[in-house]
């Protein structure tokens, strides 16, 4: 998701500072075009991703949860922040204080497509598809499996190594 979320932003002309951890990863969001790539195991990666984005964040996509949303969550510009949560694949829901949400005037929500009506999910699919055919989004192909090794495919997807799309073949 982070790739292709990178590869759409650009395109609709935004700074895009991506979070990851480790250097495949890093390098992974690089090519998808971000302008900086930021190693959310690093002590200290909130500045890092302040010191990139020249100050405050307007917009966080968060997929990871716990810490690293709370991290992230205080990188948001105060009046007009935006967070939208999408995941949690660090285990731990994020912890907002909505106190803080309200005094900072922040905006979070979360996202599930699964919740969308079918007919705005055929009008988003029918944009990916438009922006695909245009060459604007290039999908990352990342492991690819055989049917039989399914079992160490979800392996390698829970133990978070694996970048873009894993593929299971016959």
């Amino acid at each position: 998701v982070g790739g292709l979320l990178t590869q759409l932003a650009k395109h609709a002309g935004a700074r895009v500072i991506a979070a990851a951890r480790g250097a495949r990863k890093l390098a992974a969001a690089k090519a998808n075009g971000a302008d900086a790539a930021v190693d959310y195991g690093l002590p200290g990666w909130g500045d890092a991703v302040r010191e990139a984005a020249g100050g405050e964040v307007q917009v966080v996509f968060e997929t990871v949860g716990g810490e690293i949303a709370r991290t992230a969550f205080g990188l948001l510009a105060t009046g007009t922040g935006r967070m939208v949560l999408y995941g949690t694949a660090g285990g731990t829901p994020p912890a907002f204080d909505v106190a803080d949400i309200l005094q900072r005037g922040l905006t979070v929500r979360g996202f599930a497509s699964v919740l969308l009506p079918p007919e705005e999910i055929a009008a988003l699919l029918g944009q990916v598809f438009e922006h695909a055919a245009a060459g604007r989004l290039r999908p990352v192909t990342g492991a690819v499996f055989p049917l039989a090794e399914a079992a160490a495919a979800h392996r390698a997807h829970d133990e978070r190594t694996t970048i873009g799309k894993t593929i299971l073949t016959p």
